[in-house]
């Protein structure tokens, strides 16, 4: 499945299609985690959840909660980018990912310049 463009509401909600649902393997009020990598977000089921974890309501919304909202510089209205990764979810903002691309230009270009 492609990466779906998902709105980010005033509550910090996203919802979730049920094919993505299905796919990542997310049910509402599973104890969920989260894990940054590369400029992503990763939610995945766990045993034991975390205070600061997005929860999933049974009308398939994602709550991403305010701090890890503002750690991510995301405002309501914001676009993500999101794509099953069982078991779990992979959400990115496109202007996190068009950042880290322009960070790999960067540095590819300073060490062909070295070599």
């Amino acid at each position: 499945m492609r990466a779906l463009r998902l709105r980010l509401d005033s509550r910090g909600r996203v919802l979730l299609p049920p094919a993505l649902r299905a796919l990542s393997g997310l049910r509402p009020a599973m104890p969920l985690a989260v894990t940054f990598a590369e400029a992503q977000l990763l939610v995945r089921p766990t045993d034991t959840p975390e205070r600061r974890a997005p929860t999933l309501d049974r009308k398939g919304r994602l709550t991403l909660p305010g701090p890890l909202r503002a750690e991510l510089g995301l405002l309501a209205g914001a676009v993500l980018l999101a794509r099953a990764a069982p078991p779990g979810l992979l959400l990115a903002s496109p202007a996190g990912l068009i950042a880290r691309q322009r960070e790999a230009r960067l540095a590819l270009t300073r060490r062909l310049a070295e070599a």
